[in-house]
């Protein structure tokens, strides 16, 4: 990764809220990662947990000896559960086996997350290790945070063989601010549905091809909603907090924020203003026409709980979101309902963003940011672990079949069951783990191929820095805030507020934005 001026990186990310920032590098496909082994070790081999000589390595065991350091692990759960205690006393005695270090497990709920985690970096809490999203990367660099993570480059070793190129995403200039996950790096958009409803009114996923190439293709979409609502009044056919003018990492490369962005999936060189675009038009109107016909929820616009939480709750239909190979798993975990997922649009582009929104970051108050790191870098290849955090004691919360899948035990489902987040995408490696049943048993293989294959952006690796445009910048996210869900979901009529909504954008700055932008990507791409 080519180093940047650190301080214009931190300007850059500081105003993009809700955004994504990009990462650097040489701009060729990333995404082609080895998963752990079965056994949750990695092709590292005896590399693991490689330490410099403050950490110490246990002689003749390949792994680090933390001399009993407690570590402070902050990390995401879909709820409290009953066997939330069983599950921090599994996790710190493997530890304590494995690395001999403590651990005191922080677990948060997104809602505990949002509303803590910045007064316990003010304060200085005992913490360790903890999720940042990008959003926030400048302040906690500025306010000194979270550790420079690229001073123990050797104690991360198998995390680094895990993430392969992904690994560097985490730069900001010379700064390594944290490790992604092992996830997907690309984001097509899709309609999430209850399959008890689709399969009752007749439906199959093939008899959908939803795409932006034909917007009338969407009516297919209104259609069944017509008849959801004629089976079941009781029902909101859409509800969440997305629709597809909302999902704007999907449909072109945003260049870490929405403002002046490479339209058609990043394969052109040229900057645009997408919110007047007609594709921005058409989407805004078919959320217009699906709230006008009463498809979606009432209070849509100013709703801030998720699709999987209006579902669980038993009268929503569907929701939209951002889609991958085992969607349909995942979801019907979360909400408790089988799903069928419909691809809306078409096609999406390889995302540095889906590395960079949220990353593993080593708090500034670890009292050995050195042993943090070392825990960090285990969690990466050990499969117990992944498995714990993400579904709980083995025996009572899960058991393995015989296909060597995850699954609840006899007598326990969703409802019942005492610790289940299904949340692999924001823990270190759920490739290392168990894939839930209902997965193939190849799903990360899968996800790989999925990963490379997608299209590549042509200005991946590019990284804009919005230092000359700043005070532009937080009155384009200001004006963007004000306009934007309305417009989405069509509760406004949509021509007037769009002109309304474009020119507040000029009015703010977005062309002075635009130019600096596309100044930067022609000297970035002269490079190459």
């Amino acid at each position: 990764m080519k180093a940047k001026k650190i301080i214009s990186l931190l300007l850059a990310l500081a105003l993009a809220a809700s955004l994504f920032a990009g990462c650097g590098g040489d701009g060729k496909d990333s995404s082609s990662q080895a998963p752990a082994s079965s056994s949750g070790e990695s092709q590292a081999g005896s590399d693991a947990g490689d330490a410099s000589s403050q950490g110490g390595e246990a002689e003749g065991t390949g792994k680090v000896d933390g001399g009993g350091y407690e570590v402070n692990y902050l990390y995401m759960i879909a709820q409290e559960g009953p066997n939330q205690n069983k599950v921090n006393e599994a996790i710190n005695e493997l530890a304590q086996k494995e690395l001999n270090m403590k651990v005191n497990v922080i677990p948060m709920t997104w809602g505990t997350y949002n509303s803590q985690i910045s007064m316990m970096l003010a304060a200085g809490e005992a913490l360790d290790i903890f999720p940042a999203f990008s959003g926030n990367f400048s302040t906690y660099i500025q306010s000194q945070y979270v550790v420079d993570m690229s001073q123990y480059l050797d104690d991360l070793k198998d995390a680094q063989q895990v993430l392969g190129e992904d690994f560097n995403c985490g730069y900001i200039g010379d700064f390594l601010i944290g490790l992604g996950q092992m996830k997907e790096r690309g984001y097509p958009t899709g309609l999430v549905v209850r399959k008890d409803i689709f399969d009752e009114l007749g439906y199959k996923v093939e008899d959908f091809n939803v795409t932006v190439e034909d917007y009338s293709s969407f009516d297919q979409l209104g259609e069944m909603f017509e008849k959801v609502k004629a089976a079941h009044p009781e029902m909101v056919c859409l509800d969440g907090t997305s629709i597809m003018a909302l999902q704007t990492i999907d449909w072109f490369d945003n260049l870490g924020d929405n403002f002046g962005v490479l339209e058609n999936y990043g394969q052109t060189t040229t900057i645009t203003n997408w919110f007047e675009s007609e594709q921005y038009k058409n989407f805004c109107h078919i959320g217009s026409d699906w709230f006008k016909k009463g498809y979606s929820s009432q209070d849509i616009a100013v709703n801030s709980d998720s699709g999987e939480i209006k579902m669980k709750a038993g009268n929503c239909f569907s929701f939209i979101t951002a889609i991958k190979p085992n969607t349909d798993v995942e979801k019907k975990a979360q909400t408790g309902y089988e799903v069928a997922v419909i691809p809306v649009g078409g096609n999406c582009a390889k995302s540095t963003s889906a590395v960079t929104s949220a990353m593993l970051s080593v708090a500034n108050s670890a009292q050995d940011p050195q042993k943090a790191v070392q825990f960090m870098n285990w969690t990466y290849v050990s499969q117990e672990f992944n498995d714990l955090i993400n579904w709980g004691i083995q025996g009572e919360d899960w058991v393995l079949t015989e296909d060597n899948l995850a699954a609840y035990p006899e007598g326990v489902d969703a409802s019942s069951v005492s610790y289940h987040n299904d949340m692999g995408y924001i823990y270190p490696n759920q490739f290392a783990g168990h894939p839930w049943e209902g997965n193939p048993v190849d799903i990360w293989e899968q996800y790989e191929k999925y990963n490379s294959e997608m299209m590549t952006s042509k200005a991946y690796g590019f990284t804009f820095d919005s230092t000359p445009v700043t005070t532009e910048e937080a009155q384009l996210a200001s004006v963007y805030e004000q306009y934007s869900k309305d417009l989405a979901f069509g509760v406004v009529d949509v021509d007037s507020k769009l002109k309304e909504f474009n020119d507040a954008l000029y009015a703010a700055g977005l062309q002075k934005v635009m130019d600096e932008k596309q100044r930067q990507l022609d000297e970035w791409l002269a490079a190459q």
